[in-house]
């Protein structure tokens, strides 16, 4: 497949990374300051490159969406090299096994899961840091002994990031760092919104030299 693309069509595949998919080619032409004549044919290229799907809609225009090699063309995709050892060391080639061009093909994501930013360091014993990212899956009923949970706490106006338990008549919020005691609370005081199954997050700058 050609990656290397002229200037305006790279600033297309661009500016709708930017603004997300899908987007409707008047609304693209409008965030570009180009006619729709002109990102009309400019798409119309791009889709035959393999780069862009084009859904057109007779009462509504025409429905622009990133194919795997346009994501990877506007920088969206990863390249995943393999493997790397945490135990004995090994060598590692960098041969591309796969892109990740989108977090279900690495994390287990499922349709109803949304992203939230953590903010303090309450979780810090099990990696989950400031700034980290966390992926929430809905939840219907009571959590299972210590899992990471998402809840709404009474007299609060955010949520919180805790391991949930249950002892007897009350419920047990722990946090994974020994500077924070348990909060305890009676069932229905506390909601649960949600499940983590995945964290992202970036290594601490202490640990990268020169940051």
């Amino acid at each position: 497949m050609e990656t290397r693309l002229p200037p305006g069509q790279r600033r297309i595949l661009l500016k709708i990374a930017e603004l997300g998919e899908p987007v409707f080619a008047v609304d693209l032409a409008r965030a570009l300051g180009i006619s729709r004549q002109g990102v009309r044919a400019q798409l119309n290229a791009l889709a035959r490159k393999g780069f862009l799907a084009l859904d057109a809609r007779p009462r509504h225009g025409t429905l622009v969406r990133l194919t795997d090699a346009g994501r990877r063309a506007a920088g969206m995709s990863l390249p995943v090299l393999g493997e790397i050892a945490a135990g004995p060391p090994v060598f590692a080639e960098a041969v591309v096994e796969a892109y990740a061009e989108r977090l279900a093909d690495l994390l287990p994501v499922e349709p109803g899961d949304f992203l939230l930013r953590v903010r303090g360091d309450s979780m810090v014993g099990i990696g989950i840091r400031p700034g980290d990212y966390v992926v929430v899956r809905p939840y219907a009923g009571e959590p299972p002994a210590g899992a990471v949970v998402v809840v709404l706490l009474p007299g609060e106006e955010t949520a919180t990031l805790k391991r949930y338990y249950r002892k007897g008549d009350r419920v047990v919020l722990r946090s994974e760092n020994p500077r924070y005691p348990d909060r305890v609370f009676k069932p229905e005081e506390v909601r649960v919104q949600g499940e983590v199954v995945a964290h992202l997050g970036v290594l601490p700058r202490g640990l990268r030299p020169g940051a």
